[in-house]
């Protein structure tokens, strides 16, 4: 595939903190350290694109762990992620983050874009994050399970960070890290609800 299929217009990270945040406003999570990451892709996102399906395959039928498809309106997920995701498993919820966040952010790219267990695609791991798809749907997937109000909350507790929002210890110590930024002072002190007041 041709490398444009693998970049985007990218997010910096406080630009994109502040679309993930927005998102959780408009899935009404804005006030939740628990995102149902499930019941969003589940249910939620057919409220909003009518023709969106969720397909869980086999994972048989699957190298990937997950894909998205956003032009084609579905998500495909290996059975095993899906039933970790549903058991709370935090590496599986941080997947179907990561493809939520490709179904948003990238519609206007006509190709399928995976998740799978060695990471990114190798042929993209020399771009910068705001040129990868794959890194803006990480650095979306974190935001909006993490948000900076949350991993503020926690900076001197990063495992509890990682049982209140189901997310992996990795990211959330990278998280803790990025709450403590300048450019996240208006985010944390308005507890998340910063999005609402912004274009972006």
């Amino acid at each position: 595939m041709a490398k444009d299929h693998y970049t985007s217009t990218g997010l910096t990270t406080p630009k994109m903190m502040t679309v993930a945040l927005r998102y959780r406003d408009e899935f009404d999570m804005q006030h939740v350290e628990l995102v149902d990451i499930v019941d969003i892709i589940e249910f939620k996102l057919v409220q909003r694109f009518p023709d969106f399906r969720l397909v869980i395959a086999r994972d048989a039928e699957m190298k990937e762990d997950a894909l998205a498809e956003p032009l084609k309106s579905r998500i495909t997920v290996r059975q095993s992620v899906y039933v970790a995701a549903c058991d709370g498993d935090f590496e599986a919820r941080f997947v179907l983050a990561h493809e939520l966040g490709h179904f948003l952010l990238h519609r206007e790219k006509d190709v399928s874009m995976h998740s799978d267990p060695r990471g990114a695609v190798q042929a993209i791991r020399g771009m910068k994050a705001t040129e990868s798809t794959e890194d803006q749907a990480d650095m979306f997937a974190r935001h909006f399970l993490a948000p900076p109000h949350l991993s503020y909350r926690y900076r001197h507790e990063p495992k509890m960070l990682a049982m209140v929002t189901g997310v992996p210890p990795r990211i959330c110590r990278g998280n803790i890290t990025m709450s403590k930024w300048q450019e996240t002072i208006a985010m944390r002190a308005k507890g998340g609800n910063a999005s609402r007041k912004s274009g972006v």
